[in-house]
């Protein structure tokens, strides 16, 4: 859900993992760490703050790396005098990001060529024709003396 957008759906499925789980477990900080990403990404950023708080501390060191990095974040954001980020009704920009709303995905996958055959033999050519033409001039040349 939350790879979706749903963020709000998402919150009640992490808050489940996480009362489940041990706070030791990497299961529990992955979904604490989610949990946080989506509190953060619906303006709620003290909560967010508060757990991320709690996982700089966590077992895991991926976890709480990440934990820290957010944290030092808010920091940044503190030492800058930015208290909340606003979040703009309208940019303005919308129209050139349309294109990405739907649910194709976009990145590369490895069961889809990024190049077909058909793109590349105009550029093996274009790179291999000078050898041709020397080649060719060298063997003229040869027939000539």
């Amino acid at each position: 859900m939350m790879n979706t957008g749903r963020l709000k759906q998402a919150l009640p499925y992490y808050e489940k993992v996480m009362n489940a789980v041990d706070f030791k477990t990497e299961l529990h900080g992955r979904a604490a760490l989610q949990w946080s990403i989506c509190l953060d990404s619906l303006c709620r950023s003290k909560e967010a703050m508060s757990m991320y708080s709690k996982l700089k501390n966590h077992p895991n060191s991926e976890i709480s790396k990440k934990a820290n990095m957010f944290v030092f974040s808010f920091q940044a954001m503190d030492f800058m005098k930015l208290n909340s980020t606003p979040v703009p009704k309208s940019t303005g920009y919308e129209t050139y990001f349309t294109k990405f709303g739907g649910q194709k995905n976009y990145y590369a996958s490895l069961d889809e060529p990024e190049v077909g055959v058909g793109q590349v033999i105009p550029y093996m050519l274009f790179l291999v024709s000078p050898i041709f033409i020397v080649a060719f001039a060298a063997l003229r040349k040869s027939f000539q003396l």
